[in-house]
């Protein structure tokens, strides 16, 4: 026969209080972690896509200015497509994962004509055509600059990969300019 005194395991294990700190704190540190990681990578999307839209603005407003000779401006394009180019503009961004996509335009009524592109034969996209539009009067002149970058997640690509594409964002910013 069982003692009555020993209330038995059932009713001693709720009330003892060992341990549950170690319990506590395995439960909470995990959550604090993730938390940690996914303000680090906002931080370091939120660069990115500030990075991204500098380059393709300083691109813009640097070869806007070149002079409209048949050579200067092609010359003056070929200098800031290197990587060593790219990366002094935004040196946080690492240059073999930037996408150029830079054309001098002149405009035909509402019509661009391309006089120079990089790459060499691209075609401005519909995006493109249609924010010179808005900036570039007829007769004049002006520059597109569009900057893309392959932006690989530090903590959660794996998590992100069905969402994304390979757990890779790719901002892009487009850019127009009027040519002084």
């Amino acid at each position: 026969m069982r003692d009555r005194s020993d209330p038995g395991p059932a009713t001693r294990f709720p009330a003892s209080r060992r341990g549950s700190a170690a319990i506590e704190f395995a439960a909470v540190v995990p959550i604090m972690i993730l938390l940690a990681a996914g303000i680090v990578e906002c931080g370091a999307v939120f660069q990115v896509y500030n990075q991204t839209n500098r380059l393709a603005t300083q691109y813009a407003i640097v070869w806007s200015d070149c002079r409209d000779d048949t050579t200067s401006c092609q010359t003056e394009l070929n200098t800031y497509t290197p990587d060593a180019a790219k990366g002094n503009v935004a040196p946080q961004l690492s240059p073999s994962r930037i996408t150029l996509q830079m054309f001098q335009v002149r405009m035909s009524g509402t019509t661009p004509q391309v006089v120079y592109a990089y790459p060499a034969g691209a075609t401005p996209t519909a995006a493109q055509i249609d924010a010179v539009q808005k900036t570039v009067p007829d007769r004049q002149t002006g520059v597109i600059v569009t900057a893309t970058y392959r932006h690989s997640l530090m903590f959660f690509s794996a998590l992100a990969a069905p969402f994304l594409d390979a757990a890779a964002l790719a901002p892009s910013y487009t850019v127009t300019q009027l040519k002084t």
